[in-house]
């Protein structure tokens, strides 16, 4: 349905228009999609529109704030359950009963004495770390307005991005570090502007030779 030599961008128009926040954006970025698309695609604009603007067009993270966008977590506990307890066996719902309130005993004394940590608090990679630091060291220009106690930032133009599910980017980690919201880690540094992190962990400092 598409050309093959489109599908990428495509793509990534998609997960973009997904991660939208509020239907207002919503709203103004599936018009932008639709135009910029319509006379390239035609035949795939009229099936989108149709499927995922008209029909199911609630179909961005702005929907459910608050509300996980996949039940990954779910199923990794579901495995747990399935690995560490149950065996894998169906059980009878009188012994399943039993089971779950052992489980539910187990996890919380876990919790309780430390053993399990709950996550509160965005993880974010060492090679964003260094992207985001990097760019905040080209020092651009960012623009901002203020309404409503809500600041928006723009980014220049030409600044390629891709947001992740997490709602992460360089630009998102270099406006932390810029707004002394956070500071990078060290090893972040260590990276010359213009170069990407090698994979594999960083390499400790050498430990500095002493002469007598």
């Amino acid at each position: 349905m598409v050309k093959k030599s489109e599908q990428e961008d495509l793509v990534n128009d998609v997960e973009s228009l997904q991660l939208t926040q509020d239907e207002r954006i919503f709203i103004k970025a599936s018009n932008l999609f639709v135009k910029k698309w319509s006379k390239k695609e035609p035949n795939f604009i009229e099936y989108f529109q149709n499927e995922w603007l008209t029909t199911h067009n609630a179909c961005y993270e702005g929907v459910g704030h608050f509300t996980p966008s996949t039940n990954n977590a779910l199923e990794a506990t579901n495995n747990v359950i399935k690995k560490e307890h149950t065996l894998r066996e169906r059980l009878p719902l009188s012994r399943f009963k039993v089971l779950a309130f052992e489980i539910v005993e187990k996890w919380s004394k876990c919790y309780e004495r430390g053993l399990k940590k709950y996550n509160y608090k965005q993880t974010i990679s060492l090679e964003l770390w260094t992207t985001g630091y990097q760019w905040v060291k080209l020092n651009k220009s960012i623009l901002s307005t203020e309404c409503d106690n809500l600041v928006q930032y723009y980014i220049p133009a030409g600044d390629e991005t891709k947001i992740t599910n997490k709602f992460m980017c360089k630009h998102v980690v270099g406006m932390a570090i810029r707004l002394n919201h956070c500071k990078p880690p060290p090893a972040a540094k260590n990276v010359k502007i213009g170069e990407k992190r090698r994979r594999g962990r960083p390499s400790k400092s050498k430990k500095a030779e002493i002469h007598d």
